[in-house]
């Protein structure tokens, strides 16, 4: 592990569904380092050597920016893996599935010339939350949990110092699990039996502008207020942060969720994230630090 003070260059990654991005994070100031920051398409569905190729790219173009031969890389990749060990466990054939059984660290060690020790790899949501505590919204908070919306769901705990995966994606939800009502697929399924219009993505559907797209965050609001609700009282945390690839239609449905559970009762602070994707980079850089991450 990684004092603030040691003269390392620390690289923060994320494999997000069609992206890689990755930059240096400088301990000192909970940044990234500024011009560091490099992000790249990938292609999910693409031959695991087509998918390592891109990722090796993007690493190679921050690592001729570093300052120092010591070297350190944090990862953060969706779906199932040994973290320890660095194996893919995913199997979607449209997400990374190609990677199943590829031991990661051994992979992208060998392409930078890196020994597997010195790269450290934890579920992507849980990194984009470690990012907002270490550097973000919910800094300062013992005791926090996050949410992150997007193609799929994901949630994470922060406390004693450490944040994981709370793999909450999975659990007991209505008729059904909570990502079934709590992801792009779920908006854009709502849409469609609302209004008979079937659309590629979020951006297409707001670009309708209607009492069917009101309606449908109106519903996905209260959904998301419900599932609030549930993990406050299971969880107890001092502040719950909301953020992930759907931040910017926050404003169609994040009142309506604060409002729901502020209607049950609850007054736990309810924050949205603040850092965008850098948050990613941030969290999967500080899995190499000592400090405390609130602090």
């Amino acid at each position: 592990m990684v004092q603030s003070g040691d003269e390392l260059n620390i690289i923060g990654a994320a494999i997000e569904d069609r992206y890689i991005s990755a930059g240096i994070v400088d301990f000192k100031t909970r940044r990234v380092i500024d011009k560091t920051l490099r992000r790249k398409r990938v292609n999910p569905a693409g031959s695991a050597d087509e998918i390592i190729s891109a990722w090796t790219e993007c690493f190679q173009e921050v690592l001729t920016l570093k300052t120092s031969d010591c070297i350190r890389i944090g990862m953060g990749v969706p779906n199932l893996l040994d973290y320890e060990n660095g194996i893919y466990l995913g199997n979607d054939p449209k997400r990374y599935g190609s990677l199943y059984k590829l031991n990661l660290k051994q992979v992208l060690g060998s392409n930078l010339l890196l020994p597997e020790d010195q790269i450290k790899i934890q579920n992507v949501d849980a990194c984009f939350f470690q990012g907002e505590v270490f550097a973000g919204a919910v800094r300062g908070y013992q005791r926090s949990f996050g949410i992150t919306l997007g193609v799929g769901l994901g949630t994470a705990r922060y406390s004693e110092g450490r944040v994981e995966d709370a793999n909450l994606w999975k659990s007991a939800f209505k008729d059904s699990i909570a990502e079934d009502y709590l992801s792009q697929r779920w908006l854009l399924k709502r849409f469609y039996d609302l209004s008979g219009i079937e659309v590629a993505d979020l951006v297409e559907m707001k670009r309708y502008a209607n009492e069917f797209v009101e309606k449908t965050f109106e519903e996905f609001g209260i959904n998301l207020g419900q599932f609030i609700t549930t993990i406050i009282q299971n969880e107890r945390p001092d502040a719950i942060c909301i953020g992930g690839q759907m931040e910017s239609s926050n404003r169609f449905f994040f009142e309506t969720a604060t409002n729901y559970v502020q209607a049950s009762g609850f007054k736990t602070p309810i924050i949205k994230a603040i850092l965008g994707e850098k948050a990613y980079v941030i969290g999967t850089g500080s899995l190499w630090s000592t400090e405390l991450l609130h602090s």
